[in-house]
C-alpha cells in the first residue's frame, strides 16, 4: 500500500511577539517617573539613592527639559511633563488598538497606509517639541506644565498607533 505525503504551499504563519513585553515596557514608562521622587522622599539609603539615580539619567539622557518636571512631594518627577505626557499617549494608542474585533474606522484607514507614510504621519506632532523648547529658552514664552502635558501625549499618542501598528500580532488582523 503506497503512502502519499501531502504538501502544503501555505507560507508559514508569522510569528507574533507576545504582548506583556509591550505592557511591561509602557507601565516601566508610566510608573517610573513617579515613583523617583517617592524613593528619593523616603530617605532611605537604598530606595533614596535608586529614585536619584532614575532622575540623573532620564534627566542627562531622555528628557530634554527636566527643569519643566512637576514636582511631587516637593521633588521633580524623573522627566519633563511633557516626556511624561508622552508615556501616557503611548498607552492611550495601546489601549485603543487593542479593541480585539472592534477597530475604528480610521484606525483602519491609518494601518491601511504604507508604514513609511505611517511614519510620516506619525512624526508631524512631534515638530511641536522643538518649537516649544526653542521658545522656551529664548524666552518668546512659557508654557504652562499643563500644555507641556497635552503637547507630550498628542504626539505619544501618534507614535504608539505607529508602534501597535508595526508590533506583529498586536493590531487585530486587517478585514478584508
Amino acid at each position: 500500500m503506497a503512502t502519499t505525503a501531502l504538501v502544503s504551499t501555505a507560507p508559514p504563519a508569522p510569528r507574533l511577539w507576545p504582548r506583556w513585553a509591550l505592557d511591561a515596557i509602557l507601565w516601566t514608562l508610566i510608573l517610573g517617573p513617579i515613583i523617583s521622587p517617592l524613593f528619593r522622599a523616603t530617605g532611605l539609603p537604598l530606595l533614596a539613592d535608586a529614585g536619584w539615580l532614575a532622575r540623573e539619567l532620564l534627566a542627562t539622557y531622555v528628557c530634554p527639559t527636566p527643569e519643566r518636571s512637576p514636582l511631587l512631594f516637593g521633588m521633580p518627577m524623573a522627566v519633563c511633563a511633557r516626556c511624561w505626557g508622552a508615556t501616557l499617549g503611548l498607552m492611550a494608542a495601546r489601549v485603543l488598538a487593542d479593541q480585539r474585533g472592534h477597530t475604528w474606522a480610521p484606525l483602519q484607514l491609518f494601518r491601511a497606509m504604507p508604514w513609511a507614510l505611517r511614519l510620516l504621519l506619525c512624526a508631524l506632532p512631534f515638530l511641536l517639541w522643538p518649537l516649544e523648547i526653542v521658545g522656551h529658552y529664548n524666552a518668546w514664552w512659557y508654557a504652562p506644565l499643563w500644555l507641556l502635558l497635552v503637547n507630550g501625549a498628542q504626539a505619544g499618542f501618534a507614535a504608539g498607533l505607529l508602534f501597535c501598528s508595526l508590533w506583529p500580532g498586536l493590531w487585530p488582523a486587517k478585514t478584508a
